[in-house]
């Protein structure tokens, strides 16, 4: 049985121009997007697929800072 409470999923992108889509694209990744795809949600969710994640910047700085500010008596 399906549900049918369930709302239809959007593609809130679909709405937006595709002058400003390729152009927020462009901003993004420094170049159009070589392909437009149907649905543009799909395109950011590929995008995001193939990124690798920025690495993780362990600062023993921070670490090692007094607690306090120097202020502070």
């Amino acid at each position: 049985m399906p549900d049918e409470t369930r709302l239809p999923t959007l593609d809130v992108l679909a709405d937006l121009p595709q002058a400003e889509f390729v152009a927020r694209w462009r901003s993004l990744v420094g170049e159009p997007p070589a392909i437009m795809l149907e649905s543009r949600s799909e395109m950011i969710r590929l995008l995001v697929d193939s990124t690798e994640p920025a690495p993780f910047r362990f600062d023993e700085q921070a670490l090692n800072a007094p607690q306090s500010h120097p202020d502070r008596r």
